[in-house]
């Protein structure tokens, strides 16, 4: 990412690489610019609607617009989002008159509770074709991998209800499989043993990041198996909001 500073501000010039969202390529008739200007003529100034990533989990919140001029947007929004801001410095805007969804950088000021954003450009969010939550895991759980006669040890580094992804030491270790049994050892509530889950998965895909092998899995649900994920999305779910929490 290109960072230019400009006298004590540090203003980010390109969007983070990742896979919510991307620049649009080609954006129907006008411009972001336009549309600010529009935003800066209502009165009142119409509300918008906030939306950001917090360890995978969506997280969306309206705002009320205190000002709007040339170079961006002063705001408030809920103090979760605006937690969840202040630690990616960045939002996306959706709403009238947005023709599309907006990417800002964002400077949340405590001491106010405002939100400047600045550098406005029209980006495509791709998690809205997600069909399930995913949730990213604070320390990466050991679960085991089980084909034939092979078995050995992966990290689990997110869940989601569709499946997984698992890191691993050698990609040997998958042999010529395509399907495996996982076995997730999680507990499904506060200080209580872990629930083991065992359930069939398709391996989707597998590439390397630094010196390990990161595979996905699409899980081949039975009834129970889908209700036991389903619990530790959702248990993680709320451990992620907790943290945003004051």
């Amino acid at each position: 990412m290109a960072i230019e500073k400009t006298g004590k501000r540090v203003v980010k010039t390109e969007i983070p690489d990742n896979n919510f969202f991307c620049l649009m390529d080609d954006p129907e008739e006008g411009s972001v610019e336009n549309d600010l200007s529009k935003l800066a003529s209502s009165r009142p100034h119409t509300g918008v609607q906030l939306l950001n990533y917090y360890k995978e989990v969506p997280l969306s919140a309206p705002a009320r617009i205190l000002e709007v001029s040339e170079s961006g947007v002063v705001c408030r929004t809920s103090e979760l989002q605006a937690r969840a801001i202040e630690y990616s410095e960045y939002t996306i805007i959706q709403g009238a008159p947005f023709r599309h969804h907006v990417y800002a950088n964002a400077l949340y000021d405590k001491e106010s509770g405002n939100l400047a954003l600045s550098a406005l450009q029209y980006v495509e969010v791709h998690s809205n074709r997600r069909k399930s939550v995913r949730v990213r895991m604070q320390v990466p759980p050991l679960i085991g991998l089980e084909a034939g006669a092979t078995k050995f040890s992966g990290r689990m580094l997110d869940l989601s209800l569709d499946g997984c992804a698992v890191n691993i030491p050698d990609r040997d270790l998958l042999g010529n499989f395509s399907f495996f049994y996982l076995t997730i050892a999680m507990p499904l509530k506060p200080q209580q043993p872990p629930g083991t889950t065992r359930l069939l998965a398709k391996l989707a895909k597998v590439y390397q990041h630094n010196r390990l092998f990161r595979c996905i899995f699409l899980f081949e649900h039975d009834k129970s198996s889908e209700n036991q994920i389903g619990m530790l999305i959702a248990r993680r779910q709320t451990d992620i909001i907790r943290e945003l929490s004051p």
